[in-house]
């Protein structure tokens, strides 16, 4: 029952890279520690393997389909590179209650933010893809950081940041989200190795139901109201996060 309530939660987590280009890691964390019963650290970096496949699966469609941006997704990957190398560093440093307090606080933050925001509509433009370089660099060592550090593939920051500070579409901003996001927790996974136990079968079962899933959910964010369900999405990751900051609240 328990690994049948994993698959399930795995195709959640590929229809959610697929269609918002994020909320994968946000819930493949709470998923490994809560139903499979892995510890903390390891559940993090297991979460960067898993989210950093489907999300590479996912890239590749979105190549396909045109909707992917390929340079600003590479100077947003770059400078993220190095942000999550040092986000492992200090993961390593803390406890996994404060990670998961954290993550939790990260949770509710931005699941706000998705409720609360607006996306523009943006003109169309002869170089949809356009990004200041720097601006991209900035913004991609952040969200390395707390990838390195939380195991969140951090779409549901990188796609806002894309939309609304890069000036690229919503549905451009999905698609190279994806591509970030794979080069980000990958990198993640060789900060990790070594360090923590990874339990690669669990990964591997995780990493196909999931890959499988993207590719349902990239050709239904063609079809289907994406902002609208990334809202419905929004208000499940808002009441996910609480509990989980509850709970390890109550720990300390």
């Amino acid at each position: 029952m328990i690994w049948l309530l994993a698959i399930a939660m795995a195709v959640l987590v590929g229809l959610s890279l697929g269609m918002f280009g994020s909320g994968g890691s946000v819930l493949a964390v709470p998923i490994l520690v809560y139903i499979m019963g892995i510890e903390t650290k390891s559940a993090i970096a297991m979460s960067l393997a898993i989210v950093g496949f489907t999300a590479l699966t996912g890239t590749v469609l979105q190549w396909r389909q045109k909707t992917l941006c390929v340079k600003a997704a590479l100077f947003f990957s770059v400078i993220g590179i190095v942000g999550t190398l040092g986000g492992t560093w200090v993961a390593m440093k803390i406890s996994g209650t404060l990670q998961l307090i954290l993550f939790g606080t990260l949770m509710v933050g931005a699941a706000l933010a998705m409720l609360l925001k607006k996306e523009p509509d943006l003109i169309e433009g002869s170089n949809e893809c356009h990004m200041r370089p720097d601006l991209a660099g900035g913004m991609g060592a952040g969200v390395g950081f707390m990838t390195g550090l939380l195991g969140v593939g951090g779409g549901f920051m990188i796609v806002p940041a894309l939309n609304s500070i890069g000036h690229l579409k919503l549905r451009l901003a999905i698609g190279t989200s994806l591509f970030i996001i794979s080069v980000n927790a990958l990198a993640g996974v060789l900060g990790y190795l070594g360090k923590v136990n990874f339990y690669w079968p669990v990964v591997g079962i995780f990493i196909v139901f999931s890959s499988l899933a993207s590719f349902i959910g990239v050709r239904l964010a063609k079809r289907l109201p994406v902002a609208k369900l990334r809202q419905g999405f929004a208000g499940f990751i808002l009441i996910l996060g609480a509990w989980l900051l509850v709970k390890n609240l109550l720990t300390l």
